[in-house]
């Protein structure tokens, strides 16, 4: 949407917002006081002519009479303008907030907001100092980041760089309690700039480019730490942006082809996430006698986990109606990105991911959608954000998300809010989880490394080497940054990663000299020794390296625990008055998700069926007891066992039917046929033929082997459909039985219709006995 566009459609919702107070403000008054009303202003306008008419009939001069008519006027107008703020007040007591931000709905953080103050004495200083930062940031410009961008572009320079008259501003500014932030200070400062900078650069002696117009808006977070009692009074300090910044910016000249502009954008993008962006830090130590660790190492709050389930009515970006969508999602620095479906308005990605935490409470999911284009640029489709203490409450876990920027378009998002937990006896239960939902990339641990030094580290032709260090998990990978010049590295640098099975995955450190890529050293570190440690934490542990030299590092293990957060009416009633720090005492409970995937459930047997009663198949055995299923309801016609009174005209079918909360699946298993129909002693080589239809989504087809000259096939296979809770009940099973044809069509025998209307009291399983009817569909 352009600029302007934007406006008007800000400035018309307005307009109607406004107008919509105005009429909830007018009252229409009743016929008799509409009366009473319209006599007293007849009056009121008739009594200056008559008060002039009596004073010119007794002679009296007209200056009176002209100066009274004033006064009343004034009077009546300052009484009217008393009566309508008091009418006003009124009304505005009674609009919440949502009622406001219609009307203006860009507001500054200290009005939004009631923690946030306003800081007007530090934008003065910051305009006072503006200059000399300007002229500080050109000298960066033409200085290291030339340099840097030199190395790819020999022949680039910045000719022009002038960031205008106009400083950033602070637009609100918060200080955490002292009870709540653990020996430190915490400020949030709402920082943008929409200054009118101009930067013109060039390759070879010919301008190739221009940025102007560059906006920036950021929410940086300071920790002062440790409160010390002697001078300087604080140990350290980090600073860091919670949240991905919001740039814009226009280029101009050749760098504003789209292909072009797009990698400028992401490059300046991706060195801003990853200097400043969380987890990313700088740091800056005061004293030396305050342990690094506890300067450069942030401790989470939690993990978020978020199932990118699906979207629907997509914008159109291809020539033949359709798009290929993929979404990315972002909390700070942390990104995944799912994969891209090809031709579809109406995606599903069942993609997981999980995002480390600092603070729920001031801290975005931010997710925006493309259309994948193999020779363009990835065209947008719609973006959002999600704020993320909002999405952990036990109602608030499953929901659809209207696409900002777009024209039309939804995404459907599933959060689980995980806990960090120092006891090791709650790894059974996040393994359980995890088997549960059968994807690969769910964790049920968070390690938090610290990488302090290395020693006595090997030359490398008859060189120092410029050390870094590989840390891997699983197939997670992480980067140190590079130590030039030594055998003895100092790095003090913090790592947090995700472990999907601390029991048997191990740590593995490998030390690389940057220039040769020469391997210095490595060690794997048994995650399952950390068990044995107190609070599963160790300390400036010395592990000597496979070639030589010896590394210190730090360790502390946390396990993931399925929690929500649920705040009691008390709390949200004065959730606007409050102050809500990171660190705020939140009473956390069991999800349902969890504490109904960890109760254990029986397979419901079929009467008449027990020792010889077949067995799932093996992939179903794989099945958790998670899996939450459906019962169904008694309808006419159907049994639970074979019929032995009388024997159906074309067989019966078994079936079992589950489905999974957590994944969003529902489970098919198909066991077995009976009683089938043989033509003139020619049994039927017997399959099934399953649909899954639904007025949501296409129809999901699949079908089972080919059991040969069988009237009582046993299939014992097992198939899934992803398909959201809501949308079950909407939804339609149809199996058909067939027998295969070699070089004719298959014959159908017939058919079972499972309405998921009919189903409920979703807890135990459904194994049932199906009567085969004739077929409604030749699908």
């Amino acid at each position: 949407m352009s600029p302007n566009e934007r406006e008007k459609s800000i400035t018309g919702s307005n307009d109607a917002a406004i107008d919509d107070i105005k009429v909830v403000m007018s009252e229409k008054p009743s016929m008799k006081s509409a009366t009473i009303g319209f006599a007293i202003k007849l009056l009121g306008k008739l009594a200056p002519l008559l008060l002039g008419y009596i004073f010119c009939y007794i002679n009296l001069s007209l200056t009176l009479p002209v100066v009274i008519i004033i006064s009343l006027m004034w009077l009546e107008h300052k009484t009217a303008k008393v009566s309508q703020r008091i009418r006003n007040k009124s009304k505005a007591t009674s609009m919440s907030r949502h009622d406001v931000l219609k009307v203006v709905p860009e507001l500054p953080p200290w009005v939004l907001f009631p923690d946030r103050e306003r800081a007007e004495w530090l934008n003065e200083i910051i305009a006072q100092l503006w200059p000399s930062i300007s002229s500080h940031l050109v000298k960066r410009f033409r200085g290291p980041l030339q340099t840097n961008v030199r190395k790819k572009f020999d022949s680039f320079r910045f000719e022009n760089v002038d960031f205008g008259p106009s400083p950033p501003k602070i637009d609100g500014v918060k200080v955490y309690k002292r009870s709540l932030t653990k020996d430190s200070v915490i400020v949030d400062f709402d920082i943008y700039y929409d200054g009118d900078c101009d930067i013109e650069f060039s390759m070879s002696g010919a301008q190739i480019g221009r940025i102007r117009d560059f906006q920036f808006a950021a929410q940086l977070r300071l920790v002062l730490k440790p409160i010390m009692i002697k001078l300087p009074v604080v140990g350290g300090i980090q600073a860091f942006f919670l949240n991905t910044p919001d740039i814009t910016f226009d280029l101009e000249g050749i760098s504003g082809i789209p292909g072009f502009s797009y990698f400028i954008r992401q490059k300046i993008e991706e060195r801003l996430t990853k200097k400043f962006v969380f987890p990313n830090k700088i740091t800056k130590r005061f004293l030396k006698e305050v342990e690094a660790a506890e300067l450069k190492s942030l401790e989470p709050a939690g993990v978020l986990r978020v199932h990118v389930f699906e979207a629907k009515n997509l914008e159109e970006k291809d020539v033949t109606g359709k798009s290929d969508p993929y979404a990315i999602l972002n909390v700070g620095a942390q990104e995944y990105k799912t994969k891209a479906v090809k031709r579809e308005l109406n995606p599903k990605w069942d993609y997981w991911c999980e995002f480390i935490i600092l603070d729920p409470y001031e801290q975005y999911l931010q997710f925006k959608l493309f259309d994948k284009d193999a020779f363009n640029e990835d065209e947008f489709l719609g973006s959002g954000l999600v704020e993320v203490h909002s999405v952990i409450k036990e109602d608030e876990s499953d929901k659809w998300f209207q696409l900002d920027h777009a024209k039309h378009g939804e995404i459907h998002l599933r959060f689980t809010w995980l806990n960090l937990s120092a006891d090791s006896s709650d790894l059974d239960e996040a393994l359980n989880e995890a088997k549960a939902l059968k994807v690969n990339a769910v964790n049920t641990a968070l390690l938090t490394l610290y990488l302090d030094m290395a020693e006595d580290l090997e030359v490398v032709k008859s060189k120092k080497p410029h050390p870094y260090v590989l840390i891997a998990v699983g197939e997670q990978r992480q980067k140190s940054k590079v130590k030039k010049h030594t055998c003895d590295p100092i790095w003090e640098q913090g790592f947090s990663v995700l472990v999907p099975n601390p029991e048997e995955d191990a740590l593995t450190l490998t030390v690389v000299d940057k220039h040769s890529d020469v391997e210095l050293g490595s060690i794997q570190y048994n995650l399952r020794s950390l068990f044995d440690m107190p609070c599963m934490q160790t300390s400036k542990e010395v592990l000597p390296l496979s070639t030589s030299g010896r590394i210190v590092i730090s360790l502390q293990l946390r396990i993931l625990k399925s929690g929500t957060l649920e705040s009691d009416d008390e709390s949200e009633s004065s959730s606007d008055d409050d102050d809500v720090p990171f660190r705020r005492e939140v009473r956390l409970s069991k999800s349902k998700i969890v504490s109904r995937s960890q109760s254990a459930k029986s397979l419901k047997k079929s009467p008449k069926a027990d020792h010889k009663q077949p067995s799932i198949s093996s992939t179903d055995e794989k099945k958790s007891d998670t899996e939450e299923l459906f019962t169904k309801s008694k309808a006419q016609g159907v049994t639970r066992a074979p019929s032995m009174r009388t024997k159906p005209e074309l067989g019966q079918m078994e079936l079992t039917i589950s489905y999974s909360a957590p994944r969003q699946k529902l489970i098919v298993t198909v066991h077995r046929i009976t009683n089938l129909p043989s033509k003139e002693n020619d049994p039927p080589d017997a399959y099934v033929k399953i649909k899954l239809i639904s007025p949501v989504f296409q129809k999901l087809k699949s079908k089972t082997k080919v059991i040969v000259d069988s009237c009582d096939p046993v299939f014992e296979e097992t198939f899934e459909y992803l398909v959201s809770e809501s949308d079950l009940p909407n939804s339609k099973l149809v199996l058909t039985a067939k027998s295969k044809k070699v070089f004719f069509n298959s014959d159908i025998i017939g058919q079972v219709v499972i309405d998921f209307k009919k189903f409920h009291d979703v807890d135990e399983p459904v194994r049932e006995w199906f009567e085969l009817q004739h077929s409604e569909d030749s699908d």
